[in-house]
């Protein structure tokens, strides 16, 4: 099965739509068409319901976008690894959830590089479901999350912590109103949902959901909005948006993880990375 088709399925199962998948494909539309119906006649289901105004994926390509994605992720992790330059010896693939990379990994990144010179790193965004999968399936050496994968395959190491506190863009905000109208509920993993629904135990729902914090952080730049949000994220605004801590809301910890294959070939690589990171997330502390 050719990778460049799992690649066009993947963009159209993120996008929804097949003209502008194909744009950034650079490729046609019908090209983009015929490679999805290869894909259908080959797995023998349909993977989109298609109509004038909407591309739904069936729940046969809901159930094949993980397996896409390991596929295309082993390749890549193949690819680079295979189309080295000599000066480096080794490669490490690493997962991350978009949060994770936004408040803690980007800042270290530098000084990674350069303690692991002759080491080619290969890093993407997951969401959180599909990080035990591509560690498992050997697509990823490390992924990085914010609750541990109980698997007797998998090592979790705790990285560091972060905080989450309540958050207003207005001043002075009643606790009852910041969980009201307007209120974006971040998901930060199934334990804080769990503590949240203690906490709130006649939490109305919230009409604004995400699994992104610098998201519910560009959406209280508009009316009257609030949001569970670490001090790294509000530290992290460059654009010093004036946001109010809630008086009397309970506050929550997180932990970031590294998850990786207890068997893993580049073991030693792996815990010595994760140790400098670890050194990293103290200091900076």
């Amino acid at each position: 099965m050719d990778i460049a088709h799992l690649k066009t399925f993947l963009e159209i199962y993120r996008i929804r739509h097949f003209g502008k998948s194909a744009e950034i494909l650079c490729i046609t539309q019908s090209a983009a068409s015929a490679r999805i119906k290869l894909l259908e006649e080959r797995l023998g289901v349909k993977l989109f319901t298609r109509d004038r105004h909407a591309i739904e994926p069936t729940p046969a390509g809901h159930r094949f976008h993980k397996y896409a994605e390991m596929t295309v992720s082993g390749w890549e992790q193949a690819r680079l690894m295979i189309a080295l330059p000599e000066r480096y010896n080794n490669s490490l693939s690493i997962g991350y959830l978009p949060d994770a990379w936004h408040l803690f990994l980007k800042n270290w990144m530098d000084d990674i590089q350069r303690s692991t010179p002759d080491t080619a790193l290969n890093m993407t965004i997951h969401a959180g479901q599909n990080v035990q999968e591509l560690i498992l399936g050997s697509a990823l050496d490390i992924g990085f999350v914010f609750e541990p994968i109980n698997s007797p395959r998998l090592t979790s190491v705790k990285i560091t912590s972060l905080l989450l506190q309540l958050f207003s863009n207005q001043p002075d905000t009643l606790l009852a109103d910041a969980v009201s109208d307007g209120y974006i509920m971040v998901d930060w993993g199934a334990r804080f949902e769990y503590e949240h629904s203690k906490a709130f135990p006649y939490f109305p729902g919230a009409s604004l959901r995400t699994n992104y914090g610098v998201m519910a952080l560009d959406l209280m730049r508009e009316g009257k909005r609030s949001a569970y949000l670490p001090d790294q994220v509000v530290g992290n605004n460059v654009d010093h948006q004036a946001l109010y801590l809630v008086d009397g809301a309970p506050t929550f910890e997180r932990h970031l993880y590294a998850v990786y294959r207890s068997g893993s070939d580049s073991l030693t690589l792996i815990e010595t990375l994760i140790d400098q990171i670890i050194q990293l997330s103290e200091e900076g502390a």
